[in-house]
């Protein structure tokens, strides 16, 4: 199956190493694009709840494809996130066409494009708080296995599988908003500095929004989330001067196949 060509592809918030990522449907969606510039924007290994002993093997599979991509020549940029803030003490660290970044400022069709993974005014990460919400966040991966384990039972007795883990994730995730805003921090930053377009992470909500510029009459700074690679499945592909939000939802049949040709357990959760 040919692949498609993409100029730029972003994803973010992959969390390898826990168990709510969604590796085997990203390994599966990477096969089927091409992208010139590659953009790993944040929360790509989840440093906080990182442990060996869980690691699976799609999970490898998912770091030697971008081995492989950075080896075939693509430009792949991997800009730090908060749950792999340890790697910003090598901000700047180059190979070839690989680059470890804070950010990225890229003009693109001549708009000014500002590439950070979100958490830049993100108090509720940073901090005293940051050792709160690590212990937090084994919590929920913790629940999210729980979660799957009943959702085996569910499918097993014909029941609609459900997903109190995200429902919960998502409430928290308001209330943290109402309290912090740092959305619109981001917002009133790229307008202070001249960008025209975000693209951020951090959420794992995924959309795009637009708003009034108060340093431009009558622009708009538009504002872009590649959601994350846990619950939405979603990632950012720039073509022809124009993104687009990709919802990766692949057909049973094509990824049974497909993982079959990985060699990868099948008991492993999709």
């Amino acid at each position: 199956m040919p692949k498609r060509k993409v100029d730029i592809l972003v994803i973010s918030d992959l969390h390898l190493g826990t168990y709510g990522s969604r590796a085997k449907r990203l390994l599966h969606y990477l096969k089927t694009v091409e992208p010139k510039t590659l953009i790993l924007n944040g929360d790509i290994m989840d440093f906080w709840l990182l442990d060996m002993k869980k690691w699976p093997k799609s999970h490898s599979i998912v770091l030697q494809h971008f081995f492989n991509e950075i080896a075939r020549g693509i430009d792949v940029y991997y800009v730090t996130g908060n749950h792999d803030d340890y790697l910003r003490s090598f901000t700047g660290f180059k190979f070839n066409n690989f680059k470890l970044v804070d950010e990225i400022i890229l003009n693109l069709d001549g708009k000014i494009t500002w590439f950070t993974h979100g958490d830049k005014f993100d108090k509720s990460v940073s901090g005293a708080i940051r050792n709160m919400a690590i212990r937090a966040g084994k919590i929920f991966d913790q629940m999210i296995r729980f979660n799957k384990y009943v959702n085996q039972w569910q499918k097993f007795f014909g029941i609609t599988p459900s997903n109190y883990t995200k429902n919960l994730k998502d409430k928290t995730k308001v209330v943290v908003k109402k309290q912090n805003d740092f959305e619109l921090q981001n917002i009133e930053y790229a307008d202070e500095n001249g960008y025209d377009v975000v693209i951020c992470g951090h959420t794992h909500n995924p959309g795009k929004w637009e708003y009034d510029s108060r340093n431009k009459d009558g622009e708009k700074i538009v504002y872009y989330n590649s959601g994350d690679w846990m619950d939405n499945c979603t990632a950012l592909e720039y073509n022809n001067g124009e993104w687009d939000l990709i919802r990766f939802k692949p057909k049973d049949n094509s990824i049974k196949n497909f993982l079959k040709n990985l060699d990868i357990d099948k008991d492993e959760i999709l």
